[in-house]
């Protein structure tokens, strides 16, 4: 796509973390920017987009495009639903996605992709921050908002750029995976699994797609990848590229984590790089196995572009991570609130195996939410499956998204009933507020509230550590 002669930009969907983003590197990059979204921004989003000075409007109406030479369109938003889509499209208004767009901004770029089902947020973010250790900065994009940086992109006159590949798709016109959009010469591939069930017809669909990803690689590029996962090595086993393994377990990896040792402050481990003598003391405030394959995949694509791995090893111990991955909210009353972005039955068992490896004596409850009926409903008996590590579980009403709730005979009560099936203490409460008031009630002194939410349900950790 040829920006030489756009000088306006609106952003249809600004809202979302990822969109914000490059709404913001866009500005920055010259372009007068606009954008509207729903009913309501949130943070951080709306905090991101107000520092940086751009206009946004809650609400969408046909009147709020103006007259601009370019509309990036979010994934959510389509011509049946959206009047500004519709509106654009009458108007025969040039529009796009923001991969397009990003790609269009950073080709002449060395592109770094991280993709996988689970934890590409933290594993871009803990790219960048070693980036940054080792006195390499990078420009990034990624799709939470992380601590460290305070902020989700970072623009500078590096030649590099971390971007976080997601495998869903990218416009209402255009069905192929974000990801696919970005080119990458480096590639991270941390797992690959079933997800996006209103997208994807089967794990067969998502390999797919990745290996359209491997493709996308030039000859003399490199993958990034975990050998514990077992999609991961069905998908690279004949592949002309370079692969670097990395994981936790047998020998045939290139960068190992071992000796792994959990505390209430988190945990240390060594990563060591096999067949050499190479080998680092890590220690980290983050928690859980999934956390320890994240810090390695960071650590061998740094080994891999010669950065002084002492220094990132010792900054490790400061990172904080992305909001919402296992972020402790606070203490009231002697009760740890967690905040957590897990939504898929995979990423509810590594939260919750974290909080128990942190906390192993404590009284656990899991809150969540779960994220859309396409997913509750595919993944009903791995979800009765994720919460055992749990003392109390408890569900609320499901975040239907862009889903209509017409459309799906599935309802959290069902969950509850699935999960009761080996868990006698699980509770369905419709309500946000009915949660608050039973945590507020029940709740004592060293127990863990694991809160696990897509939408604003999230809130009720701030509201319980005020209420208590």
């Amino acid at each position: 796509m040829n920006l030489a002669n756009i000088k306006n930009i609106h952003f249809i969907g600004i809202g979302g973390v990822a969109m914000s983003a490059v709404a913001v590197v866009a500005k920055q990059r010259g372009f007068i920017v606009s954008g509207s979204d729903g009913d309501k921004i949130y943070p951080p989003a709306s905090l991101i987009l107000e520092q940086n000075k751009i206009d946004y409007i809650a609400g969408y109406n046909e009147a709020n495009i103006g007259k601009p030479d370019l509309v990036v369109i979010s994934a959510g938003e389509s011509p049946e639903t959206n009047p500004e889509v519709a509106a654009i499209i009458k108007r025969k208004i040039p529009y796009t996605s923001f991969p397009e767009l990003i790609y269009s901004l950073f080709n002449s770029h060395q592109r770094i992709v991280v993709s996988g089902t689970h934890g590409k947020t933290t594993t871009s973010s803990l790219i960048a921050y070693g980036l940054n250790a080792a006195l390499k900065p990078a420009n990034f994009i990624i799709g939470g908002y992380v601590q460290d940086f305070k902020t989700n992109f970072s623009l500078n006159d590096s030649n590099t750029i971390v971007l976080e590949g997601d495998e869903y798709y990218s416009l209402f016109s255009d069905k192929k995976p974000k990801f696919l959009h970005y080119h990458p010469q480096i590639l991270v591939i941390t797992n690959i699994d079933m997800d996006h069930f209103d997208y994807y017809r089967s794990i067969n669909d998502v390999m797919e797609k990745f290996r359209k990803l491997v493709k996308t690689i030039p000859p003399n590029g490199v993958i990034i990848a975990c050998h514990d996962d077992s999609n991961v090595k069905k998908l690279l086993k004949k592949v002309d590229q370079q692969i670097i393994w990395y994981g936790l377990k047998g020998i045939n990896v290139d960068w190992k984590g071992e000796r792994i040792k959990h505390n209430d402050r988190g945990m240390n481990f060594v990563a060591k790089k096999l067949k050499t003598t190479d080998k680092y003391n890590i220690a980290l405030s983050l928690s859980g196995d999934h956390s320890v394959l994240n810090v390695l995949a960071s650590i061998t694509l740094l080994d891999y572009l010669g950065c002084d791995l002492k220094r990132v090893a010792k900054k490790l111990g400061e990172f904080k991570g992305p909001t919402r991955r296992f972020e402790i909210k606070g203490v009231a009353k002697g009760v740890t609130i967690i905040d957590d972005y897990a939504h898929h039955p995979t990423a509810v068992k590594a939260t919750l195996q974290a909080a128990r490896s942190r906390y192993p004596k404590s009284k656990i409850w899991a809150v969540f939410e779960p994220h859309t009926y396409s997913r509750t409903q595919a993944t009903k008996s791995e979800l009765a499956e994720a919460f055992e590590t749990a003392d109390e579980v408890i569900i609320p009403d499901i975040y239907p998204a862009r889903e209509n709730t017409g459309d799906f005979k599935i309802s959290s009560k069902d969950i509850v009933d699935e999960i009761a099936k080996k868990h006698q203490n699980a509770s369905y409460i419709p309500e946000k507020k009915q949660v608050l008031e039973y945590l507020s009630a029940n709740v004592k002194e060293g127990d863990i509230v694991v809160i696990m939410a897509v939408g604003d349900f999230n809130k009720i950790a701030t509201e319980l550590i005020e209420k208590l």
